[in-house]
């Protein structure tokens, strides 16, 4: 719904009364935009878009008239709030212009509004490629501006984005990049949402430990600063967690929490969402009959919602009950109609799990032949996006199918294969760290006080009683002396404004320059290829790390390592497969470090990684963990690359070793040396009887590092 060219000349008198009705409809459109969640009358919403339409031109002439460009920015918003309001399609239209709009005229807030609402669109409606586009563009936007707020929140949103696509690596890069530019900002309440996401990816990866651990240090900061809307997610994730690994008792207890959260008149979605949990939770307790009440009455609230997605979330849930109450048939239709709307959306994940349903059904009724596509779709899925947990319960229910069918040799194929999915799992070892520490995580959960049910806000139990007749009489009584004494601060005003924007675009720019010089000062200390810091950079950074450990009594632990055959991959596969070598390397370690410890590349296939408050023991645990994953990953990669694997030589400074940098290089890479002496691909630690053993030609190199101002 574009902005018309203008309007057509009324007449003379008839100006003055048209501007005030349209500042009078443009002051009331927010309003109807934020009035609660309702179905809205299909007679009075026509009407309302019709004279939304009819004012068009006049709201257009007026807000150009009171701010220019940003008024027609503010304009286009409002609209959007009108259009979204009444379910009317043209909502994006709006957004998009108004984020275009907002971009000529440098209004960086307002565009940002804008490219957040249409991201949100995006997600909800399953679009993944229109989310990593927006949300690219509004990292762009961010970082020309230095908003690091922004660029966080452009983080987090492609976060969100990867993870939807089964990108866990790179979800887990985003969030944490994220969470470390919050950290420095102080913003409590985006680092917990995007701890719940991290938490997330963990989850998807088996490391359940981990994933509890996160989602409950982000409740417990939504639960002392967040809305109750925030808390309310907060204890839906967690519960999905503890359903997940069948801790029924706590997982009810997340899902009840929640919809005490969420209000006697909750959103729709996030209610349907919330109630296909319980049904699942209810499904597994064995109480058949409310699973299906809860799976029936969150198919009701996403039909009002609107939308293929939550009716094909919730269908998952409503063809287990009916299955588990005996209506086999109307479970199979019902999964199969979710599977039909969840490939329409493109949701793989969701697809899996509605394809592994409907094979367990068919294993269940004796219809083993039929089972056998369903399963193989939804393993091929499990492949596609490396999902060991989906592949390995695939795995269960086909070798049941093939031995239903006396095709043994398959059936025994299919068991060997859930079982080397399963010990790849990571499951039944975080369960093992849970009980061993006797459950932290989940004591400080079920500990936390029941949160109290939220009264409605004064001004929804007003609209409530007023009924069809929401502003009262008098407001219309003082409707024209108020547009009159409007228009005349707005005529005051406008120049005032106009002075304030210029000296906002100055800031602006000048922000932009800082920002430009700061990119500068970071492409000079950063590697071009990995990200990693320069040889220079790593040493000027470890030196301060050292004073620091020195000054409060901690260990520095050093981590040199390079890769082994890696000059066999480049002659192989060319340069450029080198590179993706080298990439795939830095990607691991940046998986396995925490924000404060350091990354970088000494030169060539060689690099470095220093963390603060590890020992020798867990340095060396550390640097078994990036040899495994490198080995682990590196066949899998593009091009396959087997053979790839790790040297890492270990050296620790502590009160006992002393500080020094170039001594702890030395120690390090002495290791190293006999790593790669002893048949490469192994982890050696620090030995003083090896002392002279290192690359002399390596250690002056260090020192013209260390020695570079």
């Amino acid at each position: 719904m574009p902005f018309r060219t203008g309007p057509a000349t009324p007449r003379p008198w008839f100006r003055p009364l048209a501007r005030g009705a349209a500042l009078c409809l443009l002051l009331a459109l927010p309003t109807f935009a934020q009035a609660p969640q309702q179905q809205p009358d299909p007679q009075a919403t026509e009407r309302l878009l019709a004279f939304q339409s009819d004012a068009a031109p006049w709201l257009e002439t007026l807000a150009t008239a009171a701010r220019g460009e940003r008024g027609r920015v503010r304009l286009a918003v409002a609209n959007a709030r009108f259009a979204r309001a009444t379910r009317s399609p043209a909502g994006e239209e709006w957004l998009r212009l108004a984020a275009d709009t907002a971009r000529r005229g440098a209004y960086h807030p307002e565009r940002v509004g804008a490219l957040s609402a249409l991201s949100d669109d995006a997600y909800r409606r399953g679009d993944m490629a229109a989310v990593i586009a927006i949300e690219n563009e509004a990292l762009a936007d961010a970082r020309r501006y230095g908003d690091r707020r922004e660029i966080g929140s452009s983080l987090y949103g492609l976060g969100m984005a990867d993870m939807a696509e089964g990108r866990l690596d790179q979800a887990e890069a985003r969030y944490r990049e994220a969470i470390a530019i919050w950290r420095e900002e102080g913003r409590e309440r985006q680092i917990a949402f995007a701890e719940r996401a991290l938490g997330r990816v963990f989850e998807t990866r088996g490391q359940y430990a981990e994933a509890v651990e996160m989602q409950v240090n982000a409740l417990e900061t939504m639960l002392r600063i967040g809305r109750p809307i925030e808390q309310s997610e907060s204890y839906y994730t967690l519960a999905k967690l503890f359903l997940n690994l069948e801790d029924h008792e706590a997982a009810l207890e997340g899902i009840n929490q929640s919809l005490a959260l969420i209000g006697d008149t909750p959103p729709d979605f996030p209610l349907g969402l919330n109630l296909i949990l319980r049904a699942q939770a209810r499904l597994s307790l064995g109480d058949h009959d409310a699973a299906l009440v809860d799976a029936e009455n969150a198919m009701a609230a996403f039909r009002r919602a609107g939308g293929d997605l939550g009716p094909a979330l919730g269908s998952l849930s409503l063809g287990r009950a009916q299955f588990a109450l005996g209506r086999q048939e109307e479970g199979l239709a019902t999964l199969r109609e979710g599977r039909a709307l969840a490939a329409k959306l493109n949701e793989r994940l969701l697809d899996s799990d509605l394809a592994l349903a409907e094979g367990e059904s068919l294993v269940a009724m004796g219809r083993p032949a039929e089972a056998l596509a369903p399963l193989n779709q939804a393993y091929a899925i499990g492949e596609g996006l490396q999902l060991d947990r989906l592949r390995q319960d695939v795995s269960l229910e086909l070798e049941k199918a093939y031995s239903a069918l006396g095709r043994t040799a398959e059936a025994l194929a299919a068991s060997k294969q859930a079982y080397a999915f399963r010990t790849k799992l990571s499951r039944f070892d975080q369960l093992g760290q849970l009980a061993a520490g006797n459950g932290s995580a989940r004591a400080r959960f079920m500990a936390l006080e029941p949160a109290p049910a939220p009264a409605p806000a004064p001004e929804a139990r007003e609209v409530a009683q007023a009924g069809s007749n929401p502003l009262p009489t008098w407001i219309w009584a003082l409707a024209l002396p108020t547009l009159l004494l409007a228009w005349g601060l707005v005529r005051v005003l406008r120049h005032t404004y106009r002075l304030r924007d210029e000296k906002r675009q100055i800031a602006a720019r000048q922000q932009a320059l800082e920002t430009e010089h700061q990119a500068l000062r970071e492409r000079v200390a950063l590697d071009p290829l990995t990200g990693a810091l320069t040889r220079q950079a790593f040493a000027t950074e470890l030196s301060a790390l050292l004073a620091h450990a020195e000054n409060h009594g901690r260990s520095v632990a050093l981590l040199v390592f390079d890769l082994d055959n890696f000059k066999t991959i480049n002659d192989q596969h060319g340069h450029l497969a080198g590179d993706e070598a080298l990439r795939l390397a830095t990607g691991i370690a940046r998986g396995k470090l925490r924000s404060d410890d350091l990354l970088g590349r000494f030169g060539g296939d060689e690099f470095l990684v220093a963390c603060e408050g590890l020992d020798q023991a867990a340095a060396e645990a550390l640097a078994e963990q990036l040899r495994f994953d490198l080995v682990w990953r590196a066949p899998d990669a593009t091009p396959p690359m087997p053979g790839l694997s790790l040297s890492v030589g270990v050296a620790v400074a502590d009160l006992g070793k002393g500080y020094d940098a170039g001594d702890l290089f030395h120690r390090a890479d002495t290791a190293l040396f006999r790593a790669k002496r002893a048949g490469r691909n192994r982890v050696v630690g620090d030995d003083p009887a090896h002392a002279g053993d290192a690359d002399s030609r390596r250690a002056r190199q260090w020192n013209d590092a260390l020695a570079e101002p």
